[in-house]
This record gives C-alpha cells, sequence and structure tokens, in this order.
C-alpha cells in the first residue's frame, strides 16, 4: 500500500495500480461545511479514480486566490498524533 496519494499511482484502499486521472468542477463553489452557496468561484479539483475499486481522492487546485479563501472561510482540521 502506499501512504494514500494517490497521485503516485497507487490506490490507498486496495493497493491497485490501476487508477486514472481525471477533473471534477464543483458546481457549489468551494464552501464551510453545513453553510448555504454563497459567491464563490467554481472549485476545480483533480480527480484520482481507481478502477478496481472505486476508491477516488479529490485536491484542489491551488492559486493565491483559492488558498486565501480556504484560510478565511473553513474550519482549520488541527494536525493529530495518532489516531488509536
Amino acid at each position: 500500500m502506499t501512504n494514500g496519494d494517490m497521485r503516485y499511482g497507487r490506490c490507498g484502499a486496495c493497493g491497485g495500480g490501476e487508477v486514472f486521472r481525471g477533473e471534477y468542477v464543483a458546481q457549489g463553489g468551494l464552501r464551510p461545511a453545513g453553510a448555504g452557496a454563497f459567491g464563490t468561484k467554481q472549485a476545480v479539483f483533480d480527480a484520482f479514480v481507481c478502477a478496481a475499486c472505486g476508491n477516488t481522492q479529490l485536491h484542489v487546485r491551488l492559486d493565491p486566490k483559492t488558498s486565501a479563501h480556504i484560510r478565511q472561510k473553513l474550519a482549520w482540521v488541527p494536525p493529530q498524533q495518532g489516531m488509536g
């Protein structure tokens, strides 16, 4: 298995090597969880899909404006030491 990052061509869920890249455009824009729609540009994601198990990862395409929007509007998730 990999560290879970499918951008390297290996599925973090099943370990398979059938990872394909596409593009996903979010229709509602990038917004805080539970919020209604608000005026942001549509977020464009690189989508990585495993053809063996269907596991999918989305990675937003960052530019300075999108990074600032994320930092100002979304909830920060602090790093955790362990999952046990």
